[in-house]
């Protein structure tokens, strides 16, 4: 798994981690679409983790899916989950948001072409206009 790869299982636990304590996923009697949904994102941190080729497809599925059925908790999801995943996700991003992302893969590709190590995080922050 590549470093880039790794922040990105990163976001997904977190995101995880965070809808988990959240209603309605923390309601004594969750709803059987509420439990598969989140059984379902749980499979897909699995999946990352496991290197399987079906999470870019699964992981674009889940995350538009978290933004339709629980769009109060969608904010819980890293914004660069959404970029990672692409698809019908940039739909969730303004303009400028996805021009950030592009210009932050772009830094990427050109350290990785060097043979550069490249800070995801700081470079990130940087470009967002966080430090």
């Amino acid at each position: 798994m590549t470093a880039y790869q790794f922040h990105h299982l990163n976001f997904l636990k977190i995101a995880y981690n965070n809808f988990i304590k959240q209603e309605p996923f923390t309601l004594e009697n969750i709803s059987k679409e509420d439990e598969q949904f989140i059984l379902d994102f749980q499979q897909l941190v699995k999946d990352f983790e496991e290197g399987s080729e079906e999470v870019y497809t699964n992981g674009e599925a889940a995350l538009e899916r978290a933004f339709r059925m629980y769009p109060e908790i969608a904010h819980l999801i890293a914004r660069d989950l959404l970029w990672y995943f692409g698809g019908s996700c940039l739909h969730n991003m303004p303009d400028h948001e996805i021009e950030n992302f592009q210009r932050l893969d772009e830094l990427r590709f050109e350290a990785e072409e060097k043979g550069e190590e490249f800070d995801y995080l700081n470079k990130r922050a940087s470009v967002f206009g966080q430090n």
